[in-house]
């Protein structure tokens, strides 16, 4: 049997350079992992905030823990803060391989206090914020033209 997961996690960016370098940077990486997730059965959110990355990713448990394993070992990343990692009973991103929430140049999260933390209720409940803000995000998205994305 199968199992489905969904894993939420921030991550310090290492991408370096003015905005709009920065901007062509994380939309080649969205592009890479809208082709990639769809030929492993990911899905997922991503948003790009205040010089982190704040992502869901959901799938097969397998290719999950696979994949993330990728995403550690990309120089792109550091400081990855696993928020949780959990079993679902359906995917919250399901019409997405990779659902772009944007860009913000101020962090909407109190990262810091997100990664001082040890109380794993605490981060849960971080992760279930950053869930409702990337659908949130999507969803104002949704009637804009995705290639300003």
């Amino acid at each position: 049997m199968t199992w489905l997961s969904q894993i939420a996690y921030i991550s310090k960016s290492n991408l370096t350079g003015p905005p709009n370098q920065v901007k062509d940077n994380v939309t080649s990486i969205l592009r890479t992992a809208q082709s990639n997730n769809a030929t492993i059965g990911v899905t997922g959110a991503l948003l790009y905030s205040g010089g982190y990355f704040c992502q869901v990713l959901e799938g097969e448990t397998d290719n999950l823990e696979e994949l993330f394993e990728t995403i550690q070992m990309d120089s792109r990343h550091k400081e990855i803060t696993v928020l949780y990692f959990d079993q679902i009973d359906e995917r919250g991103f399901s019409d997405w391989s990779m659902a772009f929430a944007g860009i913000e140049e101020a962090m909407r999260f109190d990262i810091q206090g997100v990664k001082d933390s040890t109380d794993q209720v605490a981060m849960r409940d971080a992760g279930r914020d950053l869930l409702t803000t990337l659908h949130r995000l999507i969803q104002q998205h949704q009637g804009l033209d995705r290639s300003t994305f």
